[in-house]
């Protein structure tokens, strides 16, 4: 390669090709012979495809997995003859005030690219303690859970303390010290439900139930259990989203039921997402074996596949990316080729706000954020792009291009 060449590469990269440019330097990246060149450029020119974290260490680039990524996803947008080459964009040091929010190795939005290095655990923790400014929207800081008992008394989780909340038929109903409901004693014998209901606005809640089987509920949802399991299966009844990890006990399966969808399990690991604004419903399983039952229909999943739910018909998906799926659980966003109503209905549900939409925008998004950053920080994060734009008014956000 010659040095205009490389600096026809450097303008690439920096979005200031012509469209002729731009489908030569595609052309010259997706030749094979062309690898160790491109390397060891990107080794020479890291400050350009990548920024260094906040006064901490350097770490050595990996380049290797840097062109990895990027000839995956130049592959991926010329693959359709009809696909049209977008430009590469990368995020300049004005971007790093949003770098903390974020921990983004790779954002791609119809073509092109945007890479930010994750952020170290101290920078995330530190803005959680920051208070939205006047106009922003502040990330849940509690949960907003609302257990409601057999008798209809509503406890609000959030504003008593830890310790026995109620006795029901022989069974003991718990605070624990790090905030989660438990379970705890022997059945008089008879039947009695509760429901535990989170709303829009409130952190993941955990509910340990009486068999031992640990239950994660996400904002906009609500799980309806015995207090005490009897007879030869135990039953629950959802909806939202809602993570198991169910206590093993062959002689009563589990089962989780939503309308006509039924999952069964003796003992095992799944996320379950029924929310109604989603086009289908979703089962993923990461440990053990499920069946998923709906309209006379019946499959059985192995770790790492999903059930997609579409009317009637269940579709078995392979290849799932779990952590994508458990994001929410675990502290983040994370969106992997989402478009933004995707992207946009869980932000209604976790800052409990609106979204109006007066533009279409028709691309997609990959992307790492933290939890625990305002509305503003995480909507600014995507606007980076220069393909789409927001704004804030009062609990409603307007969506244009």
């Amino acid at each position: 390669m010659f040095a205009m060449e490389y600096s026809l590469l450097e303008r690439f990269f920096l979005n200031e090709v012509t469209h002729a440019e731009r489908k030569q330097v595609v052309e010259w990246l997706l030749n094979p012979e062309n690898d160790t060149s491109i390397k060891q450029w990107m080794a020479a020119h890291w400050d350009l495809v990548s920024h260094s974290d906040y006064n901490s260490d350097a770490t050595e680039p990996d380049a290797e997995a840097l062109w990895q990524n990027i000839q995956l996803k130049i592959k991926q947008q010329t693959t359709d003859k009809q696909a049209v080459l977008k430009p590469f964009t990368l995020f300049h040091p004005f971007a790093r005030k949003w770098m903390a929010a974020a921990a983004v190795l790779l954002m791609m939005v119809a073509g092109a690219f945007y890479f930010l290095k994750p952020v170290q655990q101290g920078q995330v923790e530190e803005i959680s303690k920051k208070v939205a400014p006047k106009g922003d929207i502040a990330p849940p800081n509690a949960n907003l859970a609302v257990l409601t008992l057999a008798d209809g008394t509503k406890v609000y989780l959030d504003s008593v303390g830890n310790g026995t909340l109620a006795q029901q038929d022989g069974i003991a109903i718990t605070k624990q010290d790090d905030g989660q409901i438990a379970y705890q004693g022997n059945a008089s014998g008879v039947v009695t439900y509760n429901t535990l209901s989170l709303p829009k606005g409130s952190k993941p809640f955990r509910i340990v139930l009486s068999d031992g089987t640990h239950v994660w509920l996400n904002a906009a949802s609500s799980i309806t259990y015995p207090t005490a399991f009897t007879g030869k299966e135990r039953k629950v009844n959802m909806t939202g989203e809602a993570y198991f990890e169910v206590a093993k006990n062959a002689a009563m399966p589990f089962m989780v039921s939503h309308n006509q969808l039924n999952v069964r399990v003796l003992g095992t690991h799944f996320n379950i997402n029924t929310y109604d604004d989603e086009k289908a419903g979703k089962i993923t399983l990461l440990e053990g074996l499920v069946q998923v039952e709906q309209g006379g229909e019946t499959k059985g999943l192995k770790p790492g596949q999903q059930a997609m739910i579409l009317e009637e018909n269940i579709k078995v998906i392979q290849g799932i990316d779990i952590e994508e799926v458990m994001a929410w659980k675990n502290g983040l966003f994370y969106f992997n080729g989402a478009d933004i109503k995707t992207i946009m209905r869980q932000i209604e549900k976790y800052y409990d706000v609106e979204v109006e939409y007066r533009d279409e925008v028709n691309y997609q998004f990959v992307a790492k954020i933290s939890r625990q950053v305002n509305v503003s920080e995480f909507l600014k994060i995507l606007e980076l792009t220069n393909l789409i734009h927001f704004k804030i008014e009062g609990r409603k956000i307007i969506v244009t291009k």
